[in-house]
């Protein structure tokens, strides 16, 4: 993780006792978005879409649905996808 390679340099340093929201690497639906932080380290050349956050994107099919986008983003423009799942807590 982020935070365990930060202490391995920086034991003692400032982010030693930040929490993991404060670093940018907790979970949950306050979490960043991993997909559009992809997008944007590429200059917008990969493809990027958070699935799970409204009712019109949850559920199995709406799920289907952009993996069959993601994966021809893949094979037919040769970029490569994230797909950042929410899901409930199990």
């Amino acid at each position: 993780s982020p935070k365990l390679s930060m202490l391995g340099v920086h034991p003692e340093g400032h982010g030693s006792k930040a929490s993991g929201q404060k670093l940018s690497v907790g979970f949950g639906p306050d979490c960043p978005n991993y997909a559009q932080i992809a997008v944007a380290a590429s200059g917008g050349w990969a493809w990027g879409k958070r699935v799970g956050v409204t009712a019109a994107d949850s559920g199995k099919d709406a799920l289907k649905n952009i993996m069959v986008e993601a994966v021809r983003v893949v094979i037919e423009e040769r970029r490569c996808a994230v797909l950042d799942c929410l899901i409930e807590s199990i």
